[in-house]
């Protein structure tokens, strides 16, 4: 047997391009957060999230490039090796540099495109899961903005502390981004 101390750091702070790409995708923070809790193997995630491993194989090597996450034992079960991964830190947050070349606003656009891109190719066309999409364009100022991220802010808040255990798992995305053009629609998007 194979054990390497599972000392968890109590924040890391995703600075660098791998870093970021590895960790602004749902299924990997998912994982992460999961790896967070406690050691486990491909295999074990694989079961809970209901997917093949192979599905996340790929997801496991790019946390472990970016360091994000590490192999922390390795058990010889006779029939093959079991290789348990521990999440490197308790937080991670994401901070962009200099070096980066992306500015927090691409990163935080990215986050919420990989976020889309990930539920429309598992969302099935016979889905009886709820899903409801807002847009609208509008002209505010520089305070109804920050009146609005906080209000915003607000609304996820209470949300996340529902937390039914016994609910269906939902992603929240509540964004506001400036428009391509200066001008605005006279009616707004409402898909339920």
């Amino acid at each position: 047997m194979y054990t390497v101390e599972n000392n968890l750091l109590p924040i890391m702070i995703c600075a660098n391009n791998n870093q970021i790409k590895a960790y602004v995708n749902p299924t990997r923070i998912v994982i992460l957060n999961m790896l967070i809790k406690e050691k486990r193997t491909i295999t074990c995630i694989a079961r809970e999230l209901n997917v093949h491993p192979a599905n996340l194989t790929h997801h496991f090597k790019l946390l472990e490039k970016a360091e994000l996450i590490k192999l922390v034992e390795k058990r010889d079960t006779g029939k093959n090796l079991e290789k348990y991964y521990r999440a490197v830190a308790s937080y991670y947050t994401v901070r962009p540099n200099s070096i980066t070349g992306l500015n927090k606003n691409e990163v935080a656009l990215s986050i919420l495109s990989n976020d889309l891109m990930s539920a429309i190719n598992n969302t099935q066309k016979n889905d009886s899961k709820d899903i409801t999409a807002l847009l609208a364009n509008t002209k505010l100022l520089p305070n109804d903005i920050k009146k609005l991220k906080s209000e915003l802010k607000n609304v996820i808040s209470k949300y996340m502390k529902l937390n039914n255990k016994r609910g269906i798992a939902y992603n929240i995305n509540l964004s506001t981004y400036p428009s391509e053009i200066n001008i605005t629609a006279n009616k707004n998007i409402i898909i339920k």
